[in-house]
């Protein structure tokens, strides 16, 4: 998803644009509402637009100049990002004309602490290390839990495959997290058992959740979107994360947006979608809580206490106000 931030200094009527990617126009001409000088701006989000190198341009097509900066028509773009990272695209418009800016070409990645996030991701709002046991983790079942290394979390199969996992505790729909980024930073012994999932924080099921982590049994990640399905049963769809081998250290993120989700690991874009998409609690949705486990469902009698996850790291970024 492509999303502009837009702003204008008005005098004798708004400023109008037409915005391009890639030489295609999308939309007609727009009308820009908010003001420059107060700090706000508009949002132009346009959802066809993916990941990859892409040319975007702004073309502002009603300058108007009156002898003097009071007298003046300017429209600014303030910011674009793509799948909800930054570009670093800024400028003034001065005059009618076209400004292209290109954006998307960078593969790089962020690193930041034990995780490795999509490029541009460098805050984030809430970090759980594990430095003290389980932490804001603390909705704990089973007897697979071990805090017994600092900066760890481990989730083990017991010999008689009991279920064992933890997480932040579903109290309403107004906890846990909306929009914005979610990263596990993770490693797993065993192909089936373990999961790192973004759970509904109303507790109720079937429901929306958005699994980050989870393995077949031939070795292969991958992530799964659940929604609740007209006849109130599970609806699903499922994204396979191609060539990672899981017995190694990666960071697996999900880029919830306003009616797209993207998933990445160790920052690299792996798939995105616009269906089935849940809404958060301010968009009259439900939020999400982070929760990792090791379940003994439908495992065809493959643990024997020999599987195990750890996790090193947890964030979440918020994305507001794009969201």
């Amino acid at each position: 998803m492509l999303t502009l931030r837009i702003s204008q200094d008005a005098w004798q009527g708004n400023a109008q644009y037409t915005i391009s990617v890639d030489g295609k126009q999308f939309g007609g001409v727009r009308t820009a509402s908010a003001s420059h000088a107060s700090g706000k701006y508009d949002t132009v989000s346009i959802s066809e637009i993916g990941a990859g190198s892409h040319k975007v341009t702004v073309n502002f097509v009603n300058d108007a100049y009156g002898g003097s900066a009071a007298a003046d028509r300017n429209l600014h773009v303030d910011g674009i990002f793509l799948n909800g990272v930054s570009q670093n695209s800024a400028a003034k418009l001065a005059r009618a004309g076209a400004k292209d800016f290109a954006i998307g070409g960078s593969s790089g990645v962020s690193y930041v602490g034990e995780q490795i996030l999509p490029s541009g991701w460098k805050q984030r709002d809430v970090v759980e290390s594990f430095d003290a046991g389980k932490g804001m983790f603390s909705h704990s079942w089973g007897p697979g839990n071990d805090t017994s290394v600092k900066g760890q979390l481990t989730l083990r199969s017991t010999w008689d495959d009991q279920s064992s996992g933890t997480m932040m505790k579903p109290a309403g729909a107004d906890k846990g997290f909306g929009y914005g980024l979610y990263s596990f930073t993770i490693k797993a012994e065993g192909h089936v058992g373990p999961y790192a999932l973004l759970w509904p924080s109303t507790d109720k099921w079937p429901g929306p959740e958005m699994d980050m982590f989870e393995i077949l049994a031939n070795g292969t990640p991958y992530n799964t979107v659940h929604w609740r399905g007209s006849d109130g049963g599970d609806g699903y769809t499922s994204f396979m994360l191609g060539n990672v081998d899981e017995m190694r250290k990666h960071t697996y993120s999900l880029l919830w947006e306003s009616g797209r989700l993207t998933g990445f690991v160790d920052g690299i874009q792996k798939w995105t979608t616009t269906a089935h998409v849940p809404k958060d609690q301010a968009h009259g949705g439900e939020n999400a809580v982070p929760s990792l486990g090791m379940t003994t469902n439908n495992n065809n009698g493959e643990l024997g206490g020999k599987n195990w996850m750890t996790a090193y790291e947890f964030s979440y970024a918020d994305m507001n106000p794009l969201g």
